[in-house]
């Protein structure tokens, strides 16, 4: 009887013995840095808020190009930009992330280097060029749907146009660089490492990570994103 109330005790008081202690499962951490030199890697864009059939004339565009002058001329860039006719243009980055955890909330930092040539304190046509930049995620492929006035809508909801952070985005910042006129290029880091933003996967183990603006300046925003560093926790 002693025998065995001693070795109940040394359960109780010393659980890291494999006797008696269950395993418990870890989720790894998952590391990425995205640099665009050879390609998309897997990036795509989403815009929306304009109306349908209007691409050409809002100049929406997105690609992979080299960073513009006076940058290095030898770095490529993922390359975003749209001219927002509409005083509410959403413009965003996204990339899937699967064979996660089905139904687990993770934790996510991303910190991303972009070339912007937008202006802080200026006065812009509509609205202020110095847009807020935000970083989210759904568990769904993020769309467009069509509204009754025939323009796209994303199917889900950003207040970044009024630089606010809602369960989709949180706000990382701005894109201005100077206040000065004319702004040349110049690459700024945006990040969220001292807050990051939680993600519930769907059953499948997916999320669909997204980094965008949503630009109430009726204007031109064009924006490289250079290299987007992710951990998933």
């Amino acid at each position: 009887m002693k025998y065995f109330r001693l070795l109940k005790l040394v359960c109780i008081f010393l659980p890291l013995l494999n006797s008696c202690t269950k395993e418990v499962e870890v989720k790894p951490t998952i590391k990425h840095t995205f640099t665009f030199n050879n390609g998309n890697e897997n990036w795509v864009s989403l815009f929306s808020d304009y109306p349908v059939g209007k691409e050409t004339s809002y100049e929406l565009e997105f690609t992979n190009t080299f960073l513009p002058v006076p940058l290095d001329q030898n770095i490529k860039a993922l390359k975003i930009t749209g001219n927002n006719h509409s005083d509410d243009l959403f413009s965003a980055v996204y990339h899937k992330f699967d064979n996660l955890q089905p139904n687990k909330t993770y934790s996510i930092v991303v910190s991303i280097d972009i070339a912007s040539n937008a202006l802080i304190g200026g006065a812009g046509i509509g609205g202020d060029p110095n847009l807020s930049i935000g970083v989210g995620g759904v568990n769904y492929l993020p769309a467009n749907i069509i509204d009754n006035s025939n323009y796209y809508r994303p199917n889900f909801i950003s207040k970044l146009q009024s630089g606010q952070s809602n369960e989709v985005f949180k706000v990382i910042g701005n894109i201005g660089v100077s206040s000065s006129f004319p702004t040349p290029y110049k690459i700024i880091n945006r990040n969220n490492i001292d807050s990051p933003i939680t993600v519930t996967t769907n059953s499948l183990g997916e999320l669909w990570l997204m980094i965008a603006t949503d630009s109430g300046y009726e204007g031109t925003t064009t924006l490289y994103y250079k290299s987007i560093d992710i951990k998933i926790d």
